[in-house]
């Protein structure tokens, strides 16, 4: 599994390639401090490892702490993923410009 980062107009994108995934690739990819909105693309990948999910929750859910978005873009359900997932990149980056707008309009906080 290697990683790349990718830098949009308004997120920063992570690039995940290979057959499988290993939890400490994500860990060296992601534990920085990130201040921004973050798209990961797994949309090659055939599958995500448990381990590897049970840490994108625990980094998702400090992030969106942090009052940014983080979507995961791929073809297929991950079980037991708390982070939104969608089929493609260009709906990731509409979901963030939505969240975007939710957060400037004051309606993140109500969820």
């Amino acid at each position: 599994m290697t990683t790349r980062w990718e830098k949009g107009d308004e997120h920063i994108k992570l690039i995940v390639e290979g057959e499988s995934t290993n939890v400490n690739v994500f860990k060296s990819a992601l534990e920085i401090d990130l201040n921004g909105n973050i798209l990961i693309d797994l949309s090659t990948m055939p599958s995500v490892d448990s381990d590897s999910i049970e840490f994108l929750n625990e980094f998702g859910a400090k992030h969106k702490a942090k009052h940014y978005s983080i979507i995961i873009a791929t073809t297929y359900a991950i079980d037991g993923i708390k982070i939104e997932v969608v089929p493609s990149v260009t709906e990731a980056r509409d979901m963030i410009f939505m969240e975007i707008t939710e957060r400037e309009l004051g309606f993140f906080d109500e969820e």
